[in-house]
């Protein structure tokens, strides 16, 4: 009897934590959060020798492509990630990336806008920066991208000081080049290609553990996923679309 008793108020706890699908109410659901978007993530930052401050400005870019037909003009800005040629300390860690505010209406915009990451190794790091033109009814365009590949960081490591990068077509946007090969055919001055001049400065070692690399600043833009205030401001991002993850609201 004193069994039976025991089995019967199990059974009721049980359908106190669940729902009629069955589901988990109770604490499980804290387990399914975690490595999810917003959640948390109990795997320890593995300990590792410091790593280097790096200063990255995007100064500016020449001879860009129009985007806008209205306007012959285009709206760029430049998204930029940072790799390293280390496996993530974590699977939740994100690609660090980086975005510059958008100059209206430029082909030549000037943005010299700094990014400052800590902990890159001695490893060096790659660098993908995307010039895109922001479209606040549409996809964003790109209108091209430059990569930067460095080896080696360290203390005599001299950096990249005011460098054009040409800036390579293969997935700019067809719509905006063919605008440009227009242009270029009836004016002398113009050039197809364009080029991003930016800078890469060693300001030495980070005083902190070495096994994250992570953005010290400034933070020009703000990533969120609230639909509402996306709808409010009049932008959005869908560059997470692509790369399979849902649509991100600026």
């Amino acid at each position: 009897m004193a069994s039976s008793e025991s089995n019967h108020h199990q059974q009721n706890k049980t359908a106190q934590n669940s729902d009629d699908t069955g589901n988990d109410r109770g604490g499980g659901w804290k387990e399914k959060m975690r490595g999810s978007l917003g959640g948390s993530s109990d795997t320890p930052i593995p300990v590792a020798e410091p790593g280097y401050t790096l200063r990255i400005t995007f100064i500016r870019a020449t001879n860009l492509p129009s985007a806008d037909l209205n306007t012959l003009s285009s709206d760029p800005f430049v998204h930029a990630e940072v790799r390293i040629p280390l496996p993530l300390p974590r699977k939740e860690d994100p690609i660090l990336s980086f975005r510059t505010p958008t100059i209206q209406r430029n082909i030549n915009p000037e943005w010299n806008a700094t990014w400052v990451i800590a902990n890159v190794p001695r490893s060096g790091f790659k660098m993908k920066a995307r010039i895109m033109d922001e479209d606040a009814m549409d996809h964003d365009d790109r209108l091209g991208s430059v990569h930067v590949c460095v080896d080696q960081v360290d203390e005599s490591w001299t950096g990249i000081h005011n460098q054009a990068f040409k800036i390579r077509k293969r997935s700019g946007s067809k719509k905006a080049y063919l605008l440009r090969g227009c242009a270029v055919m009836f004016s002398r001055g113009l050039r197809m290609s364009g080029e991003l001049i930016l800078s890469v400065e060693m300001l030495g070692r980070t005083k902190d553990n070495g096994g994250r690399v992570y953005t010290i600043g400034p933070n020009y833009w703000s990533k969120h996923y609230s639909p509402l205030i996306g709808k409010i401001t009049g932008t959005k991002d869908t560059s997470g679309i692509e790369r399979g993850g849902i649509e991100k609201f600026k």
